[in-house]
């Protein structure tokens, strides 16, 4: 055999086995980080959730395009109160499962709570084009993507928001947070009559004695 035909199979051979020692590994970091997975499922179920974030974070360390694994560490945080940390997973999740609307949602809430609201308001949007029209979960996303603009200064479009909402169907819960809105913008005498609105009494225009 020509020396020339030896080198190029000596370098196939190689590149072969390169390429076996690769997927090995691969599949050594994928049963780490499944093993990993699994444990943090069990103290979940049990209600440890810090132990659960923590086996969920060492799964992450391993696979970082473990999806499932950054949703589940995020929601992990988020029922211990570590909303900043949830949020951030939680970011991570859906960038790589973009189409995952459950996910949206939490992701949508954690952001909230951490007072991203600019991003939360954003979430929330994509939240409502995710879900069916009758998904009960579009109304809500639609009053928190309102608060969400309130909070982070634009407030007249949060209340056209709101009243729009009202428009097409008259509920007690928007009105409330319609009132809510109107009293953080200063319009304090509507956010009276929503109020009285919201809970079955008829509004007035005239001053209380």
């Amino acid at each position: 055999m020509p020396a020339t035909a030896k080198r190029q199979l000596w370098l196939i051979v190689i590149l072969f086995i390169l390429a076996a020692v690769a997927v090995y590994f691969a599949y050594l970091r994928l049963r780490a980080s499944n093993i990993q997975m699994a444990q943090g499922r069990q103290a979940y179920d049990a209600g440890k959730y810090a132990l659960a974030e923590d086996a969920y974070l060492r799964s992450v360390t391993v696979d970082q395009n473990n999806a499932e694994a950054w949703y589940w560490l995020g929601i992990s945080r988020k029922n211990q109160g570590k909303v900043a940390s949830a949020a951030e997973a939680l970011i991570k999740a859906t960038q790589l499962e973009p189409n995952n609307a459950n996910w949206w949602f939490e992701s949508a809430q954690a952001l909230q709570w951490a007072e991203r609201f600019s991003e939360a308001e954003q979430a929330w949007a994509k939240v409502q084009n995710l879900f069916l029209p009758d998904d009960p979960r579009v109304v809500q996303a639609r009053i928190n993507q309102a608060q969400c603009l309130a909070h982070h200064g634009d407030v007249e479009r949060a209340i056209e928001m709101m009243k729009a909402m009202l428009a097409t169907k008259d509920d007690p819960n928007i009105r409330c947070e319609l009132a809510k809105v109107l009293g953080y913008a200063g319009r304090y005498e509507e956010s009276v009559q929503e109020f009285r609105r919201a809970f079955g009494e008829t509004p007035t225009n005239q001053p209380e004695k």
